[in-house]
């Protein structure tokens, strides 16, 4: 029994015909990966930062194990397994090495911009107090917001998972915008660095119960942002999200879900409704001025744009490529 078991595994490995372990519409964003994590990592071993939680090494190198098991998945013809395990993988990878990079890169950011944010809001017409009071007089808004701006883990997490089951086609060019939306928000960072609205209008925390009650970090990223301009915090994992005002990542975000939502019928009305509540919700819940909802909405449409345009090009090499291949074997 044991004897035919192995032979006929020896026998299923013999038939499979190896493929490339990377399809081509990934090359480019595993390339920027490999490229961050061995900058990220030259400088982390060239500064005095630490990690103090163990819990963050092993779980970056439990998605990493995922990525891997997808390539050798791939490598040997299970494309669908590959790109599941891919979708659960890649952009996870992605957002652990921006927030590590987002926390080196406060270190040596600027000035705080509250004032130039604030004068553009006004330019626009847009109060930012007003909203807030708002949510003073209609406090049952609270717990809604909070809901709302909270869903953006769990859309992050399981949409990739989406369109591996219903748009495969699309996955990867949902992974490449959302990896240039990463690049993009942490590379303006540094040189928009804020407090953000409730330490500039001097906003006690409590003014509105519900708010910042699991962790107030819209109270403290100036805080945090100073004690690391100073040297004062060299563990990452205290600090590890919370430190973007400008652009707003979860407009970028909740942009990217819409438009990758789209394209599944099930997902498409419910994914526009909620994300545009997202975006709502980032004024008070999310603590973020109109300048930096409106700039991470454009980084949103920009890296869409630039996905489609790496994926397509790369959709085209491999229809190329799978041309020649049948062109091969109609002349044998």
């Amino acid at each position: 029994m044991i004897v035919a078991v192995m032979e006929r595994i020896k026998w299923r490995a013999d038939t499979i015909k190896p493929q490339a372990a990377i399809c081509p519409e990934s090359k480019i964003i595993y390339l920027i990966l490999f490229v961050w994590s061995m900058a990220w990592i030259s400088f982390f071993a060239l500064s005095d930062f630490i990690i103090g939680q163990a819990a963050l090494y092993s779980s970056f190198g439990s998605i990493c194990l995922f990525a891997g098991c997808g390539a050798l998945a791939r490598r040997y013809g299970h494309n669908r397994i590959a790109l599941f395990l891919e979708a659960c993988s890649v952009p996870a990878i992605a957002a652990s090495l921006s927030g590590g990079t987002i926390v080196m890169l406060a270190s040596i950011s600027g000035q705080f911009i509250d004032a130039q944010l604030i004068r553009i809001d006004a330019a626009i017409g847009f109060d930012w107090r007003a909203i807030f009071r708002f949510y003073v007089a209609y406090p049952w808004i609270v717990p809604l917001s909070e809901a709302v701006y909270s869903s953006f883990l769990p859309q992050f997490l399981l949409l990739p998972v989406a369109l591996c089951v219903w748009r495969p086609e699309l996955l990867w060019t949902y992974i490449t915008a959302y990896v240039f939306a990463l690049l993009l928000s942490a590379a303006i960072f540094p040189f928009a660095a804020a407090e953000g609205p409730y330490m500039f209008y001097g906003i006690q925390q409590g003014t509105v119960p519900g708010i910042g009650d699991g962790w107030p970090w819209q109270w403290h990223q100036g805080e945090w942002i100073t004690q690391l301009q100073k040297g004062e915090i060299r563990d990452l994992s205290r600090i590890w999200p919370g430190l973007i005002q400008f652009p707003s990542f979860h407009s970028a975000a909740a942009v990217l879900f819409i438009w990758a939502t789209h394209g599944i019928r099930l997902l498409r009305w419910p994914g526009l409704l909620l994300n545009v509540g997202v975006i709502l919700s980032t004024f008070v819940s999310g603590a973020h001025y109109l300048a930096d909802v409106l700039a991470g909405s454009a980084i949103a449409i920009l890296s869409i744009s630039a996905a489609h345009k790496v994926t397509n090009r790369e959709n085209g090499e491999t229809v190329r490529l799978f041309g020649e291949f049948l062109r091969g074997r109609r002349s044998v």
